[in-house]
């Protein structure tokens, strides 16, 4: 959503709602105090539409951008502006639209503040207001001035990148966002992520065509009691944490609860991405499945009718929704962590399917619960209505197809591997999310157990229990270079969980 100037008449309006609103209570509120009064807030204000955010995209096989990263004034539909990081003054960022072949050149300007602290540990929060640019689930170089992590830009610098897109990239939804060890969690709960769009075969499908496209962007955005993204803290106290936090606001495309309008019949699609730092999401909508097109930008062979679908931190899924009867709907968000991953759509945890409860209680319209930060809540309501459209789903997709880019080594580096979740068990239950770069993976085998269908992704989950285990086969193909594995909790990553990778040539 585009941060607009706000003048002071504004800003005197806003702290004018805020006081009706909260009564007095932005003082250092309960969390149970802050939600009643931010539910509040949100059944007086006027429903606002879904933003869409705004798409640069692609010309003459070149995407020339300036990105920026600087503090920024967002309206997000809360009772006060909020005060966070952001690329351009913006949350989320805008839309790349690109298609195989391309090449994408970023001027990126780091203009956050500098950070007066000496002798920061590398296993805490440490130079969170340096920067670089990661290309989440693209196919492409690791090195030099491309899709490089290792790259370290500095508050006041600037830098060029320069990341050639292959001809044959798979099309779907990819991200972006800094990936600066140390920094990566202030970042992304602050706001800093926007849609990466490969266009491909799937969108030439023509029930695919024919539906409009709508991207959403979740996001757990975590401030202090006065809507400001607070300081991580490198030496918390022991009741304290790296990463404090009052309020977390639930954004859809940068703001809360929004409304979708559709017709009976009408088909939409919409293009699901979960940039939160580390938290875990599953949606439901009453009375409606989601068709499951892809998965983290890999096309199904057909789409895959689901109740509830759960985005893990950094997960995507691009889903067809076609409309029921006339009637308001409610997209309802059960939210997870790494502590606390029993959600409905969580994957098989030590032989035991986890829950998969689709119809959640409802708690005040846009904001959880009074019991926990971790309750249920609506998100976005789909109002349906007006004349009746009659749209149809395909029954078929142009799959990802294995011969292309796995499965046909270049360099020689074709591996299997199986992942274990070997936590500390003075830790009790613990998920973590593994991610690695540049290349995708299939799934094959599940605590043990062949999958009759291998799952496609570059991000998925390990689930809670001790010894919980994926295996996957991936080929290291095309691009030599350094680049890591991490867990996509990106607080795990930043305290240290995260290897890296050389590809070298043979």
């Amino acid at each position: 959503m585009t941060a607009k100037p706000v003048s002071r008449r504004q800003a005197i309006g806003y702290g004018a709602a805020a006081a009706g609103a909260l009564a007095g209570s932005l003082d250092a509120p309960p969390r149970a105090q802050a939600a009643r009064a931010l539910g509040e807030w949100l059944s007086r204000r006027r429903p606002v539409g879904l933003p869409q955010p705004r798409v640069l995209r692609s010309a003459h096989h070149e995407l020339n951008l300036r990105l920026t990263t600087r503090w920024g004034t967002v309206d997000m539909g809360a009772p006060r502006l909020v005060r966070t990081y952001t690329y351009d003054g913006v949350v989320p960022s805008y839309t790349w639209d690109i298609d195989p072949g391309d090449t994408i050149r970023v001027h990126l300007r780091n203009r956050l503040p500098e950070l007066h602290m000496r002798h920061m540990r590398m296993d805490r929060p440490h130079e969170w207001t340096t920067t670089n640019l990661h290309t989440h689930g693209l196919h492409v170089s690791p090195s030099g001035n491309a899709d490089n992590i290792f790259l370290v830009i500095p508050p006041g610098e600037d830098h060029h990148l320069k990341i050639p897109v292959p001809a044959d990239h798979t099309g779907g939804m990819f991200w972006y966002h800094p990936h600066h060890h140390g920094g990566v969690t202030q970042s992304l709960r602050g706001g800093m992520a926007g849609a990466l769009i490969v266009r491909g075969d799937i969108d030439q499908v023509p029930e695919v065509r024919a539906a409009t496209e709508k991207i959403m962007i979740l996001q757990a955005i975590e401030l202090s009691h006065d809507y400001r993204l607070p300081d991580p803290d490198p030496d918390p106290p022991p009741d304290g944490s790296f990463f404090p936090k009052d309020r977390v606001l639930y954004t859809v495309n940068g703001v809360l609860h929004p409304t979708v309008h559709m017709r009976p019949g009408e088909v939409q699609r919409w293009r699901i991405l979960n940039a939160a730092q580390g938290n875990f999401m599953s949606l439901h909508l009453r009375h409606h499945e989601f068709h499951v097109l892809a998965w983290d930008g890999l096309t199904l062979h057909k789409p895959e009718p689901l109740e509830a679908i759960m985005l893990s931190a950094g997960n995507r899924a691009e889903v067809l929704v076609r409309a029921g009867r006339p009637g308001r709907y409610h997209l309802v968000l059960t939210p997870g962590s790494s502590g606390s991953p029993d959600i409905p759509g969580m994957p098989e945890a030590g032989g035991r399917r986890g829950s998969t409860s689709a119809s959640p209680p409802m708690g005040m319209p846009g904001f959880p619960l009074l019991q926990g930060e971790l309750d249920r809540r609506t998100i976005l309501t789909v109002e349906v209505a007006g004349e009746e459209r009659k749209m149809s789903l395909p029954s078929s997709l142009p799959a990802y197809d294995p011969a292309r880019a796995p499965y046909r080594p270049v360099l020689g580096t074709a591996e299997e591997w199986t992942l274990h979740n070997d936590f500390d068990p003075a830790l009790g239950h613990h998920a973590h999310v593994f991610h690695i770069h540049t290349n995708p993976f299939k799934i094959t085998r599940r605590n043990g157990k062949t999958l009759d269908t291998p799952l496609w992704r570059d991000t998925y989950v390990l689930t809670k229990d001790a010894g919980d285990t994926i295996t996957f086969q991936s080929n290291f193909d095309n691009f030599t270079g350094r680049m890591v594995e991490h867990c996509h909790i990106v607080s795990h990553e930043d305290l240290g969980m995260m290897s890296e990778i050389e590809i070298v040539p043979r």
